[in-house]
């Protein structure tokens, strides 16, 4: 997803108001974190859902708060055993998939879920936590 890195930097930007910046690349993927580092305590995470479910349970994270933007598919996210966490995770279809859209019809140089242009999207007098809550799904 390293093509889509900037655009995705700009996106937090404009959201958040908060400069994202890598902190590292590894394995994992790249890991963005905010300037200031304070300012968010919440662990946004995109890919593939067997990616983000090894990210999960395999990696130890100080978030209590997680946004998978994945599809839940045949992993279950609610049924992960992370303790002291709470999931959001990207609406899903009928299938139980993310539709993935095509960013340019919406001003994006990436494509997206339907989550993250309502959460691109919502009054930005919420605070981050409350505008993540209106666009995705709680588990």
């Amino acid at each position: 997803m390293m093509n889509e890195l900037s655009a995705r930097q700009k996106f937090f930007y404009e959201t958040f108001h908060l400069w994202f910046v890598i902190k590292s690349i590894n394995n994992y993927g790249v890991q963005l974190v905010s300037i200031p580092t304070n300012c968010i305590k919440i662990l946004f995470i995109v890919g593939h859902n067997t990616f983000v479910k090894d990210y999960l349970t395999c990696t130890s994270f100080e978030e209590e708060k997680i946004v998978a933007i994945t599809c839940d598919g045949t992993i279950h996210f609610s049924n992960l055993r992370l303790p002291n966490k709470t999931i959001y995770i990207s609406h899903q279809n009928d299938h139980n998939y993310a539709d993935l859209l095509n960013g340019a019809l919406y001003g994006f140089d990436f494509d997206l879920t339907e989550s993250e242009i309502l959460l691109y999207n919502a009054s930005k007098l919420l605070s981050p936590l409350q505008r993540i809550e209106k666009s995705f799904h709680k588990l």
